[in-house]
């Protein structure tokens, strides 16, 4: 899987499941991988913090990070493989429902009208009842949240 649908959950529940944070201090990013002297087991997913070029999630071995020299954290993170299953089935999603629409299905208004009565709405949740108090959101985590709220940290 692509860290980035994944990465994009985590900042959504606001919870990147932090395992073991190690602080950095010199670290060099040489030939596309982390050094040895980070340890990170194979398959693991870490997230990198204070890089210039390499913040953000990353699955062990990944070797195209941009080789540089930073002070920091690499943090390992111990994600649910539930959690990037649904991740997985949030980018199949994504890619059928919500990228594949046409530009005025993805118009953030919506409307009806029947009988003479005619009524129109910002479709992000804000003036929805019927959104159950998901205020703001819309597409993939609006169609998730239920799902999702279970790993979510309030913040």
């Amino acid at each position: 899987m692509d860290a980035g649908m994944l990465e994009q959950v985590l900042w959504h529940i606001h919870n990147r499941f932090d395992h073991e944070v190690m602080r950095v201090k010199g670290c060099k990013i040489d030939g596309g991988e982390l050094p040895a002297s980070v340890h990170v087991p194979d398959g693991a997913w870490y997230w990198i913090d204070g890089s210039l070029f390499n913040d953000g999630l990353h699955q062990h071995p990944y070797e195209s990070l941009t080789d540089e020299t930073f002070d920091g954290t690499v943090t390992t993170c111990a994600i649910p493989k539930a959690l990037v299953a649904l991740a997985d089935e949030i980018e199949a999603w994504v890619a059928d429902y919500d990228e594949g629409r046409t530009k005025a299905l993805r118009s953030p208004y919506q409307s009806e009208s029947f009988g003479g009565y005619s009524y129109t709405t910002k479709g992000d949740g804000a003036s929805n009842s019927a959104s159950g108090g998901l205020s703001g959101l819309s597409g993939w985590q609006l169609e998730f949240a239920s799902r999702l709220n279970p790993w979510r940290k309030i913040s």
